[in-house]
């Protein structure tokens, strides 16, 4: 079989199992920009696979996740016949290194809001931070998406998961400024899922337009870690974890935690809290070696 058609075959069981749009294109740039660096799919090797990995410079998160993608794809060759083997059967384990969160401290996102970016830049900033929306989400933020009454907005999160998340009354006066119909942030050339002007932007041009303005004042930041700001500043203001959680739209409290940076303070007052010990000024050891005293 042809690698297009390969391709294709995959692609039309990647649909039939129902995975997203998102995750088949990710899957298909992966593997196609693998297919463009060895000889064949069919006939690749494990030791192949490997000196292909060591050479390309991702991640570490991504190539965790890359490995894994390397794994389901040829288990699916295999299984539908495409091949005898797995070649990524037991590839080398990536060492995972955990990212510790970086989140804004308010004061830095208030540099950021008042440095000048338009408001639309001040709109994504505010939907990052408030509603902990993602960039995907963002950039397809709709007026009919909002309930005007109810003071809501609904999204299709991760997995095609829909939320309909409260407005906080903080942000609800730059709702009001933004079409009641349409796409908030519409797209002016054409991209992956809409002509030039029929739809909205992708989330790369969300992140784009943050990441260049977090840039230009010299912040040790991603856009993304303005949803690490909105987990950090809801524990800091003693708001529970299961709250902190169904913000962030986690399914587990694990994925949570590597938003939630616990600052020093707050890890001084736990340690406070702590029920008072005694700790003598010596350690009476010589007392204890006298011998008593006759009666």
């Amino acid at each position: 079989m042809e690698t297009n058609d390969t391709l294709n075959y995959w692609t039309a069981c990647m649909k039939a199992a129902d995975l997203t749009e998102k995750t088949i294109r990710e899957r298909l740039i992966f593997i196609r920009q693998l297919d463009r660096d060895i000889d064949s799919l069919e006939t690749v090797t494990r030791k192949q696979l490997i000196m292909w990995l060591a050479q390309q410079r991702w991640s570490n998160s991504t190539r965790v996740h890359r490995r894994s993608g390397l794994h389901t794809f040829f288990a699916w060759m295999q299984d539908e016949g495409l091949r005898l083997d797995n070649p990524a059967y037991r590839l080398p384990r990536v060492a995972t290194r955990k990212r510790e969160p970086n989140p804004f401290t308010v004061e830095e996102i208030n540099t950021l809001l008042q440095s000048g970016i338009y408001r639309k830049t001040r709109v994504m900033v505010a939907l990052h931070y408030y509603l902990g929306l993602r960039v995907s989400e963002i950039a397809a933020v709709n007026g009919a998406d909002i309930d005007w009454q109810a003071r809501t907005l609904s999204t299709i999160g991760k997995g095609r998961k829909p939320a309909t998340l409260p407005v906080p009354a903080a942000v609800w006066p730059l709702f009001l400024q933004m079409p009641r119909t349409g796409y908030w942030f519409p797209n002016r050339t054409a991209n992956r899922l809409h002509a030039a002007g029929e739809g909205h932007i992708m989330g790369n041009s969300v992140s784009g337009l943050i990441g260049e303005a977090i840039k230009r004042l010299g912040l040790n930041h991603r856009p993304h870690d303005l949803r690490a700001s909105l987990a950090t500043e809801m524990h800091e203001a003693g708001v529970s974890d299961f709250v902190v959680q169904r913000s962030m739209r986690h399914s587990n409290m694990d994925t949570t935690t590597l938003y939630l940076k616990l600052r020093p303070e707050g890890i001084r007052h736990g340690f406070d809290a702590l029920p008072p010990i005694s700790i003598p000024d010596r350690s009476g050891r010589r007392r204890m070696q006298e011998p008593p005293m006759a009666a």
